[in-house]
């Protein structure tokens, strides 16, 4: 069932017949009301003249999530990593770790930023994704 929002304030403005065609055009590629294709577009930041020059990204809330979820992933994958080669020098400095011991650090390192390096890809690739869907854009 969808969910229902009231809203008690109406806005009202006069466009040009081309503006209104694009807004019915975009709202109906993304699947929205004129209404929330709007609402969407007054949430942007654009009361920085830099950015209103700019142009601004929209994400909707599910993609913003799975990028934070990637992001968070990489974040770990990268930290463990670094921490496993301080660990080597750690080791080395203070006279301990074998050759043998060292090589399995540094694969577990490879490992960890291997991971890290496909995460990124991952999350390029959903980006250039996202651009083919923008519900608002700018030149």
């Amino acid at each position: 069932m969808t969910k229902v929002l009231k809203y008690d304030n109406v806005l009202a403005a006069r466009v040009s017949d081309a503006d209104f065609r694009a807004v019915c055009e975009r709202a109906d590629d993304e699947g929205l009301t004129r209404s929330e294709y709007l609402r969407y577009v007054v949430r942007m930041v654009a009361d920085d003249p830099e950015n209103a020059k700019r142009g601004g990204v929209l994400l909707d809330g599910l993609s913003m999530r799975k990028l934070s979820r990637e992001l968070v992933k990489w974040g770990h994958h990268y930290n463990q990593g670094v921490h496993a080669l301080n660990s080597i020098k750690f080791a080395l400095d203070h006279g301990r770790g074998d050759l043998e011991w060292v090589s399995g650090k540094l694969d577990e390192c490879a490992l960890l930023l291997a991971q890290v390096e496909d995460g990124r890809g991952e999350l390029s690739r959903k980006i250039s994704g996202l651009a083919q869907h923008a519900i608002v854009g700018g030149d």
